[in-house]
């Protein structure tokens, strides 16, 4: 998935306000987000995660390392 791609869709699933994102800007998950980024991550890179990992999440950043950076370009 080409980068631009990825954090236009990550930027709905996290319901980020801000107009841009980078692999910088901060992630902070509510319940609802967090069940909104598992559901983008099974969608878009057919990968499971569960909630444990992404509590560990500090930026979008360490959600591309989670995800894995070689599916992201």
């Amino acid at each position: 998935m080409k980068k631009a791609v990825f954090l236009s869709e990550l930027k709905n699933a996290l319901m980020i306000e801000e107009e841009t994102i980078n692999e910088t800007t901060g992630v902070h998950l509510t319940s609802l987000t967090t069940l909104s980024v598992i559901a983008f991550i099974d969608e878009f890179f057919n990968k499971q995660v569960d909630a444990a990992a992404l509590k560990r999440i500090e930026s979008i950043a360490d959600l591309i390392v989670l995800i894995g950076a070689e599916d992201i370009d």
